[in-house]
């Protein structure tokens, strides 16, 4: 449910959330079937899909013969912008409907985009906006909820990506104050080896994100996944090692990945995977 408080958020309209989908769309496609099918690019690319309607919402501007109902690609500030990771449909799906969700952003991020796993919470914790200061923003409200050690153990890995995407407001917008107190996008994000990384913002979550092997390893087991609907460990110990070294030899070509995950899942289609048939 993409809906917003319309006292907010006016004009965030059910159209404006078709558009939305629609212009993610248009962007994968492009980033996937145009060009060098570069992964990197799905996190990168400084530009977004947008119609007339979405062109007034987010304050852009559409090139000279932008026709009312077509998508056309604009080129952003790549400040402001980076692929998927800041493109306004998922940035407003995972926000509440009056505030933004670091928490929920972060754990997308976590598991999608930096491929890392998180263990269930020790104790469910709702969030409620009314038990909080209403002068206190986002962050310091989450920062707050989630101080205890116990928390800690995975907000120390959530909290950091999520707040890299508080210059985003409920949907999606960029801006760069609430509450009246400039943002605070700037956060130490420690890798799962033990590295200290500096994140800024969304560009330098987007670029360590495309760098990453545990990342890029993530996408490839993905994307298996979503193709062959099987776990890729049903298909063998090196199959990863296989992938990958394809996938960065390639340029990190997705196409020729989906090549490869097809061809191995062809060779392997007379040999029935093994999988679990255990009941939950």
């Amino acid at each position: 449910d993409l809906t917003k408080d319309d006292k907010l958020y006016p004009g965030f309209t059910p159209e404006i959330i078709g558009d939305l989908r629609t212009s993610l769309n248009v962007f994968l496609e492009d980033a996937v079937w145009k060009g060098a099918s570069d992964y990197r690019k799905l996190l990168l690319a400084d530009y977004l899909f947008v119609n007339d309607r979405l062109a007034k919402f987010y304050d852009l501007n559409v090139p000279p013969g932008g026709a009312a109902d077509d998508f056309v690609k604009v080129i952003l500030d790549t400040k402001e912008r980076s692929g998927v990771v800041t493109h306004p449909y998922l940035l407003a799906e995972f926000s509440y409907q009056k505030t933004t969700s670091p928490i929920h952003r972060g754990v997308f991020l976590t598991r999608n985009i930096v491929g890392r796993a998180l263990k269930p919470p020790q104790m469910a914790m709702t969030f409620k906006d009314a038990d909080f200061s209403p002068n206190l923003t986002m962050r310091e409200k989450v920062a707050e909820l989630t101080r205890s050690q116990a928390c800690q153990s995975c907000h120390a890995v959530i909290n950091p990506l999520g707040f890299s995407l508080e210059q985003y407001d409920a949907v999606g917008r960029f801006r760069t104050r609430e509450n009246g107190k400039p943002i605070d996008a700037v956060s130490d994000y420690t890798t799962n080896d033990g590295a200290t990384i500096r994140l800024k913002g969304a560009r330098d979550l987007a670029e360590y994100a495309a760098s990453s092997e545990q990342a890029q390893n993530a996408f490839i087991e993905q994307l298996f996944n979503q193709v062959v609907k099987q776990p890729m460990a049903a298909y063998g110990s090196d199959v990863m090692k296989r992938l990958r070294q394809s996938f960065v030899a390639s340029e990190f070509n997705i196409q020729k990945l989906l090549v490869d995950i097809v061809t191995i899942s062809a060779l392997h289609g007379s040999e029935k995977p093994v999988v679990s048939k255990k009941k939950s």
